[in-house]
This record gives C-alpha cells, sequence and structure tokens, in this order.
C-alpha cells in the first residue's frame, strides 16, 4: 500500500521533463494544451500538489506506527534512487537553458521543482529515521543526523542508503547513539 502512496512521489521530478517535452512538441502542446503555456505550469503544479498530498498520509501513517522503520528506508532508497536520472537530465537541461537570458526562467522552475521534490522525500527519509530510532535500530543523535541529511542535495542518497542498511541488520542497540563517531 505504501509503494502505491510513494508512486507520485517517484514520478514527481519526471513530470518536469514530461512538460518540458510537451512545451517543445508542437503537436502535444497544441493538441493537450492549446498553445497555453500558463496551462502547462498549472498542470506542472496540480502535479506537485498531488505528490505532496499522496506523500504526506504516508509520513503520516508511519509516524502513527503503522510501518516499520526497515520498510519505510527501503522505500526512502529506491525514492531517492530513482530521481537520480531525472536530476541529472534537469541539471544539463539547466546548463543548456543558462546559455540565453530567456532560459533563465526555466532554471528557476527547475531548481523550485527540485527543492519540492527533495524535500518531499527528505521528509520521507525523516519519519523513516524516526521510525528506526523509534524501534531502537538507531540511536536519538543518528536519527537527527540522518533526518537532517535526507533534505541535503547529492548527501541524501548517501545516507538514505546508509539508513537502510543500519535498518536491515535488525540489531537494536542499547546506547544513546548508533552513529558512530571515532575518538581521537
Amino acid at each position: 500500500m505504501k509503494y502505491i502512496f510513494a508512486l507520485p512521489l517517484i514520478l514527481f521530478p519526471y513530470t518536469l521533463l514530461l512538460g518540458l517535452y510537451c512545451l517543445y512538441s508542437g503537436f502535444l502542446m497544441e493538441s493537450v494544451f492549446g498553445n497555453n503555456g500558463y496551462l502547462l505550469l498549472f498542470v506542472l503544479f496540480l502535479c506537485a500538489v498531488a505528490a505532496f498530498c499522496f506523500t504526506l498520509p504516508l509520513c503520516l501513517v508511519s509516524l502513527a506506527k503503522r510501518a516499520d522503520g526497515r520498510g519505510m528506508a527501503l522505500l526512502n532508497m529506491v525514492v531517492k534512487l530513482c530521481h537520480i536520472p531525472a536530476y541529472i537530465a534537469i541539471f544539463f537541461l539547466s546548463l543548456l537553458f543558462l546559455i540565453s537570458i530567456w532560459g533563465i526562467v526555466f532554471v528557476v522552475v527547475f531548481a523550485l521543482y527540485d527543492f519540492a521534490a527533495i524535500g518531499m522525500s527528505g521528509a520521507v527519509g525523516a519519519v523513516a529515521a524516526c521510525r528506526c530510532a523509534a524501534e531502537g535500530k538507531i540511536g536519538k543523535r543518528g536519527a537527527v543526523l540522518y533526518a537532517v541529511c535526507q533534505f541535503l542535495f547529492c548527501i541524501d542518497v548517501f545516507f538514505c542508503v546508509k539508513l537502510y542498511r543500519r535498518a536491515r541488520k535488525g540489531n537494536t542497540i542499547s546506547g544513546s547513539s548508533a552513529f558512530r563517531v571515532p575518538s581521537d
């Protein structure tokens, strides 16, 4: 069930690429949107709202102890790894659009969309870290570190994989922190 709720979140960055394809495809822009760029922006906004509306119950169900930490960590890892190709494509398209002064508007829209995608997937990761801490798989300090890093671009992928590996081990901890910091 939680994977169905995560599907709009997984597809969210790809809707921007589909919208860009519609914008530059004469047939799709004319037949679907009636050559109205504002309608295309409105549809992209609706996709963002839909992804948020599906992400919110996913996080609330997990916080209500209906989902285990390992499952949420796996879901977070799948979401973040599925976003990587879209982020790469959006990055190169942003570089291409920076050539022209008119392309800066596209870069701003790309950045806003990326911030929204990182925010929503970061919320899932933060909830996964909280669930793992509540189950005793990681400590409270580790949960705070994992939760904060879920919202940092590029670092989030490393920490979501690390969180899943930690949750998969299934060892409960007795100390206050599962994140080991080397001592001097």
